[in-house]
């Protein structure tokens, strides 16, 4: 069980306020989005500006380390949370007793080098997936350190392309990466399609779970999925 951006539901994402929370409530993991600042510093934020989830604005990678350490993260989801900071990734692989699902949110071969360099000096590789929209990052994390764990993302699937062409299209992008996890939307998640994911060798992941759709997904007992861990663990 893996909690989306930390325990988001109830603390401010991607702060370490929703990853203590989150391992308070009993998740086996927590997925976070690493970016770069202007020096190069390693950041955990989701989205690409500061303009949603801190009081500033601007590019992530075109702003200062100190500006967006100095940003409030968590003002925007409730004044209780006021003062919470944009974390470094080094402090969230500090934590113990939790897998991460680390999602690779910048662009550069220097960027994904940098994450890896952290990852292996914080002794965290075993507890670590690597994720990423842009699948040639993760074929160089595979290639720098073959024995990551990397999770593929199932492309969006277009209006026009039939269903047996997307799965096809999930498939080969996975095995060109050496993937070890597929990651499809929850509401695609059928037992047939379960059945054909593990037929081609990759676990799969149920991302982004609704709560209504909660008790389907855990009866079809997927490897893995991204839910409210505060109804997971109920």
């Amino acid at each position: 069980m893996i909690a989306h951006r930390g325990a988001s539901a109830a603390r401010p994402e991607n702060t370490m306020a929703a990853f203590i929370h989150a391992i308070e409530l009993g998740a086996d993991g927590v997925e976070f989005d690493v970016q770069q600042t202007a020096e190069g510093d390693l950041v955990v934020i989701h989205d690409l500006t500061l303009d949603r989830t801190t009081d500033r604005r601007g590019l992530v990678f075109e702003t200062p380390t100190h500006s967006v350490r100095d940003a409030d993260t968590g003002g925007w989801f409730d004044s209780r949370f006021v003062g919470e900071r944009v974390p470094f990734l080094a402090e969230v692989l500090r934590l113990r007793d939790i897998r991460f699902e680390l999602e690779l949110k910048g662009f550069t071969r220097d960027f994904a080098q940098s994450v890896i360099d952290e990852v292996l000096a914080a002794d965290v590789l075993t507890r670590v997936e690597f994720t990423s929209s842009h699948p040639l990052l993760l074929e160089y994390v595979r290639r720098v350190v073959p024995g990551a764990r990397i999770g593929c993302f199932a492309p969006p699937r277009p209006d026009w392309m039939p269903l047996a062409a997307h799965r096809l299209w999930s498939r080969a992008t996975a095995e060109m990466i050496e993937a070890d996890v597929l990651h499809f939307h929850a509401g695609l998640i059928s037992e047939d399609l379960l059945a054909e994911v593990h037929s081609w060798g990759f676990a799969i992941h149920a991302a982004d779970v609704a709560d209504d759709d909660l008790a389907r997904v855990l009866a079809l007992d997927v490897d893995q999925l991204s839910a409210r861990p505060e109804l997971v663990r109920q």
